[in-house]
């Protein structure tokens, strides 16, 4: 059930439309926590369907989706446009969790695939806070939160878009928490390590049947160097994490990179 500390906060979550993903599990999290939804991505309206239906019957808000190609900024904008007819108060949550990779070398990388990892994981985002923060600032209430990597404080030389958009990607938060001081909006990065979702999970699936190895020892080997711990991150605990950032507890957490890394930075 809703609860109603937050009821009428209405939250924007980019990349959201996957039932295994980050942004879904984040969509799930602020739904339970009353927040209405507008799910986001690039699939047909009857694929998400059963996805939309379940969080509004499942955490009683109102639940919509908006499809838009972030390498567009035409479509960035008329979504934004859409919104603001849905809810002329514009969003109270903004959550740029989308996000695209592409491993490759600096000397093997086309400029084109670079301009499009930059597009979707830093220019989108810029252009989303640029369209939604006015509205936040003048309610006094606002939250923006970027989902980063810890590839944005460790550097990989296999996956270099990536890797600058997520340091870039830090870099703004930073700077749209300054011009939020006063304001009542916070901006903050979460950085995650390994995630469980369905892309990991297949790799390590295909690195177990290629070494004759169960699934589990695939697991352990891959996440000895990326988590630490042993164990993924959870899409749960990063809306969590999130939701936590919505409360009056985190009021006064502006422009930080917070770690969800199974202990990798400590490493």
């Amino acid at each position: 059930m809703a609860s109603s500390s937050v009821t009428g906060r209405v939250a924007l979550i980019t990349g959201s439309v996957s039932s295994e993903g980050i942004g879904y599990g984040i969509a799930k999290v602020l739904a339970r926590k009353g927040h209405s939804i507008i799910l986001h991505g690039r699939r047909e309206m009857a694929e998400v369907e059963p996805l939309r239906e379940h969080l509004e019957k499942e955490y009683q808000v109102k639940a919509h989706y908006l499809c838009a190609n972030l390498l567009k900024r035409s479509e960035i904008e008329d979504m934004c446009e859409k919104i603001k007819t849905m809810y002329p108060g514009g969003v109270d949550v903004l959550v740029n969790n989308a996000g695209t990779s592409c491993p490759r070398y600096a000397d093997e990388f086309s400029p084109e695939k670079w301009d499009e990892v930059i597009a979707v994981n830093l220019t989108a985002p810029f252009d989303l806070t640029r369209l939604l923060l006015g509205d936040m600032k003048k309610k006094g209430w606002g939250r923006i939160i970027n989902i980063s990597s810890v590839r944005s404080k460790r550097a990989s030389d296999s996956n270099v878009p990536y890797t600058a958009s997520k340091h870039g990607l830090n870099g703004l938060t930073k700077s749209t928490a300054i011009s939020g001081y006063g304001t009542g909006v916070t901006c903050n990065a979460i950085c995650p390590a390994l995630v469980d979702t369905k892309l990991p999970r297949g790799l390590f699936q295909l690195s177990a049947d290629r070494l004759g190895i169960s699934f589990d020892e695939a697991k352990k080997l891959k996440l000895a160097d990326g988590n630490p711990s042993g164990e993924f991150v959870t899409a749960e605990q990063i809306g969590e994490l999130a939701a936590f950032l919505c409360t009056p507890a985190a009021d006064q957490i502006t422009g930080a990179e917070l770690p969800i890394d199974a202990g990798l930075w400590a490493k």
